[in-house]
């Protein structure tokens, strides 16, 4: 297991961009998924989603199971928009990571800064010799915008990977991967568990990053912060229902995903421009792909900022039954083959916005090629 704090000695990350093509790709996607019948109406107002996250936050009530009246089948098409970036001497049977973001963030999360920035997750995946395929999940950036109380929610979002993922095994796009490595962020690793438990042949690897299990506080105090308002009335030209929601102020979006003053503000800026959307029905079914996955076998990698708030109410070091949260995930994998964690220090729940991005990339990428 790596250690919880290791700083290690690896090749700068400086000038690692290397040649690459990458190729815009929008997929229709034919999705059939169970999910909850949500009694909710759609917000009128600011205030009526206001008392919406009021009533979310209260710990002393399950306020999701409250508005959850069953089940509904979805069986529906939606085009999504990804990108797929290999190396320009791509080899067939080569590593394909699959990235999957999180909530209040796009595809651009995996690209943060641009070709030549030290941020970019992709161009450092490439640069190790990897294609990576990133994507804007079902209501976000340029994929379909459907109802955002009954049809995005997570069980559609692990459907769709689902069906992304045996897209690109395939070879639908002119290239074949012998190894597919899920890479997930925040509500994108809930994502990413929900694929090992249902379809645990999908990912040979899997890779979470700000994630954690036993502090049910930190979703309190993160969705708290989250400072959520209606997208459509802040961001010009979105024509979303007002069951769309962004984080309303440079201050909630600092709240929630970094730790200060360990970032570039001209970056952070830049990125809270371009912020991704969030649904209702994303927010009352946050938790339901978080299953034990007691059929995978491959290497699993948590790596968690040290202040993450939603995951760890601000503190990934603290002890929960004997070791921290980000070791709790052992947990939900009782075959894997191998489990390591790893904490960046001077670190919030941002892990791409951050000044540590450039070695934890690097230990990422090392790991996966071990």
């Amino acid at each position: 297991m790596l250690s919880q704090y290791l700083l290690p000695l690896l090749i700068p990350f400086s000038s690692f961009v290397a040649a690459q093509t990458c190729t815009s790709l929008t997929i229709p996607v034919n999705v059939s998924a169970q999910t909850s019948h949500i009694t909710l109406p759609e917000p009128v107002d600011q205030s009526a989603l206001t008392a919406f996250f009021i009533n979310y936050t209260t710990p002393s009530i399950d306020y999701p199971d409250s508005i959850i009246n069953g089940t509904r089948q979805l069986k529906a098409q939606y085009k999504i928009f990804g990108k797929l970036c290999t190396p320009k001497d791509v080899k067939p049977n080569g590593t394909l990571e699959f990235a999957t973001h999180g909530i209040a963030f796009t595809h651009a999360y995996w690209e943060v800064g641009g070709d030549k920035s030290e941020f970019n997750y992709a161009a450092k995946a490439v640069a190790s010799s990897h294609s990576i395929f990133y994507y804007d999940r079902l209501g976000t950036g340029a994929s379909s915008q459907p109802d955002g109380i009954q049809d995005v929610q997570s069980t559609v979002h692990v459907e769709i990977a689902h069906a992304l993922v045996q897209y690109l095994r395939q070879g639908k796009t002119g290239h074949t991967f012998g190894k597919v490595i899920g890479i997930g962020h925040s509500f994108g690793s809930i994502i990413s568990v929900g694929i090992t438990a249902k379809y645990p042949k999908d990912f040979d690897d899997v890779i979470l990053t700000g994630f954690a299990i036993g502090d049910t506080s930190g979703l309190f105090i993160g969705v708290a912060g989250f400072g959520a308002t209606i997208a459509s009335e802040l961001i010009p030209n979105l024509k979303t229902s007002n069951s769309y929601v962004v984080p309303g102020t440079p201050s909630s979006y600092q709240a929630g995903f970094l730790q200060y003053p360990n970032y570039d503000p001209a970056v952070i800026a830049a990125q809270f421009k371009i912020r991704g959307t969030a649904t209702i029905g994303e927010f009352t079914t946050l938790a339901a792909p978080v299953v034990p996955a007691t059929n995978f076998t491959g290497r699993v990698l948590v790596v968690t900022g040290i202040t993450d708030s939603f995951f760890c109410g601000g503190n990934c070091a603290e002890n929960v039954n004997g070791t921290t949260p980000p070791n709790l995930v052992a947990g939900l994998y009782p075959v894997t083959s191998n489990f390591s964690s790893y904490i960046p220090l001077d670190t919030g729940h941002g892990i791409n916005l951050h000044f540590s991005a450039p070695t934890t990339y690097n230990l990422i990428e090392r790991w996966i090629g071990a």
